[in-house]
């Protein structure tokens, strides 16, 4: 299992489509200093490090650590995506994902896939492009989680409410209601609705809330951003509509909760 701090977006370094030729290839040898993400999508892949052989077949993906020696073992005809990044492993952990396993939506990871490369084209290792890979991987770990443990099947609710929670942590600096998740989804509003608060105990629009109050605080705490600043963060209309949210929720005002903290 890997695991990092995913506070702040992860340092995404290349990325591209690989398509063997016909006659097979072999992966070339190398020193690693990164992570690797490759995520096959048609044939199989054999690659290996210093500990073990690794076959990835197609709808898997595999994560290779920073290593002295990643290297091909066999001839093997495949597409893959590839991916390399840096990310902070310093405690506190934020984020797990097995080293090894499968993606249950394809489309998800190519749409994706388009975007990162979109990314790319418009700005090489841009903003966009770290957060654009650190979605993708947070989309595996989501498809990770979604996937029940042998004889154990997930609910339609559990199912769902993951996919809300994903996409609540995708676009938390967006400004969206539950109307553009449910449409996201492919939900109605109050459909979304009932099965969240049903599933989760609380309502989705509180859920919303929470989930802004919790960045605003972070960025208070973890940040030398201005109340200003984390308002247009937040995208809040001003800073004084953001410190009004921030003391109802609170009792405090931004600067009162951040000179508490600090």
């Amino acid at each position: 299992m890997l695991h990092f701090n995913l506070s702040h977006p992860v340092e995404m370094l290349w990325f591209g489509e690989f398509i063997a030729p016909e006659e097979g290839f072999v992966h070339l040898s190398r020193a690693l200093f990164e992570y690797e993400l490759m995520a096959v999508t048609e044939g199989e892949l054999y690659i290996a490090d210093e500990r073990s052989e690794y076959r990835v077949g197609a709808g898997e993906y595999f994560v290779m650590s920073p290593t002295r020696h990643q290297h091909g073992t066999r001839n093997c005809r495949c597409r893959f995506y590839w991916l390399h990044f840096k990310a902070d492993t310093r405690p506190p952990v934020t984020f797990s994902l097995p080293e090894q396993g499968r993606f249950t939506d394809p489309a998800a990871l190519e749409g994706l896939a388009a975007r990162l490369m979109d990314a790319e084209k418009t700005e090489h290792r841009g903003a966009l492009s770290h957060y654009v890979a650190t979605e993708l991987l947070l989309e595996l770990a989501r498809q990770q989680r979604t996937q029940p443990p042998p004889g154990e099947a997930r609910s339609h609710g559990e199912e769902l409410c993951e996919r809300i929670r994903a996409f609540v942590a995708w676009h938390r600096f967006s400004e969206f209601r539950v109307s553009d998740i449910a449409r996201a989804l492919g939900y109605h509003e109050k459909y979304l609705s009932a099965v969240f608060h049903r599933t989760e105990g609380v309502t989705l629009k509180r859920y919303l809330v929470e989930t802004r109050l919790n960045e605003a605080k972070r960025l208070l705490t973890d940040t030398d951003y201005g109340v200003a600043e984390v308002a247009s963060y937040l995208n809040f209309a001003s800073a004084h509509n953001f410190s009004r949210f921030f003391k109802a929720e609170t009792g405090l005002t931004p600067t009162q909760f951040r000179e508490r903290e600090h």
